[in-house]
């Protein structure tokens, strides 16, 4: 039976479709925010020597006048021009009540024994979507997971003695995701303070922070136990509020095309130098989602054993993503996946 080799699928292929999709990515993303000025827009609104109207977001952050400036203004004033416009405010709530593996799947893969170094800091590639956007960055990281073996579906081999995360670090993972991602989420979007949205920008690195403190409580070398049955809960909850808020936010418009079209698809082209900042800002985010998506259900085509599994998560990602969204589809890939190498951890003493 003729097979793929290898090297083509898990070298060639990878190389060849994840630069593509960052690239698209920059362009959808950053070409159409210079397109349509929206990056001028935000910097010289920050600039205080600006002839025109200066923002109301150039206050004192953290005291260092450029960093303040040219750093946490132009950010500030782009998530409260979307929280100000309920279209974007609409989005931005969506963006971020599905975005659960953004947080999660680099997070648990980092903590896996046997991970390559590339994928061990997520926190690099987090720092990464927060300054050159979700879009661009995470098919970069997919690209690396790939190449580095991450994606086998035979990942319990001799030199990899237990892929699955020890029960410390799976404790650790869901602190940090808690602490340092959806408690700084929630309340930049309750609170709607520009201190608050300052203060999220970093999230990435509160999640590491998080991690190491409870690391530092409850050691993962006391709590070496597989902690599957933890990952696979996290997994489940994550699952239900991605699908719930696509639920909430999706089928109660689903028979008006129009609200679809504005809120939740993004466009080809890009947006009139005359429209509002708010709907700039929706278009960028539109498209940041999309690609960062893109990238995550691509790469769960890697983890099929054959035909089989391909088509069958091929489905799944064709159809699930229009009715449960693409946050519970990716979640839902991610759990079978893990389930996989539970079995063959189960297994392989069996085997030995």
């Amino acid at each position: 039976m003729h097979t793929t080799p290898p090297i083509f699928k898990d070298v060639v292929l990878p190389l060849t479709i994840f630069p593509v999709l960052s690239a698209l990515a920059f362009h959808y993303i950053l070409r159409h925010m210079n397109q349509t000025g929206l990056d001028a827009k935000l910097t010289d609104g920050c600039n205080p020597l600006f002839d025109g109207h200066v923002t109301p977001y150039l206050i004192q952050y953290t005291g260092i006048k450029g960093l303040d400036g040219h750093g946490l203004c132009p950010l500030v004033t782009f998530f409260h021009a979307a929280i100000a416009t309920p279209d974007a405010l609409s989005f931005l709530t969506y963006f971020v009540g599905v975005a659960a593996p953004l947080a999660i799947i680099p997070a648990v893969e980092g903590w896996r024994e046997g991970r390559s170094l590339f994928i061990a800091f997520p926190v690099l590639f987090g720092i990464l979507c927060q300054t050159l956007t979700v879009g661009v960055t995470m098919p970069i990281y997919w690209m690396l997971f790939i190449i580095t073996g991450g994606a086998s579906s035979t990942r319990a081999t001799e030199a990899t003695k237990n892929p699955v995360v020890s029960q410390g670090h799976a404790e650790a993972i869901i602190f940090g995701v808690v602490v340092g991602a959806v408690i700084p989420s929630v309340a930049m979007l309750v609170l709607e303070d520009p201190h608050v949205t300052a203060i999220w920008q970093p999230y990435p690195v509160y999640v590491t922070i998080a991690q190491y403190a409870h690391l530092a409580i409850r050691p993962a070398s006391k709590h070496s136990k597989s902690g599957y049955p933890t990952i696979r809960a996290l997994y489940i909850g994550a699952f239900i509020i991605c699908s719930s808020v696509h639920f909430s936010s999706i089928w109660p418009i689903v028979g008006d095309r129009n609200k679809l079209m504005t809120v939740f698809l993004p466009s080809l082209t890009s947006p009139d130098p005359s429209t509002d900042v708010g709907h700039k800002v929706l278009h960028f985010l539109k498209w940041d989602m999309f690609f960062g998506f893109a990238s995550f259900t691509l790469a769960t085509l890697w983890f099929a054993g054959g035909a089989a599994h391909l088509l069958l998560l091929s489905i799944w990602i064709m159809f699930g993503t229009p009715l449960i969204g693409p946050g519970a589809v990716v979640m839902g890939a991610f759990l079978w996946r893990e389930s996989c190498l539970q079995i063959q951890v189960v297994e392989k003493p069996k085997k030995a």
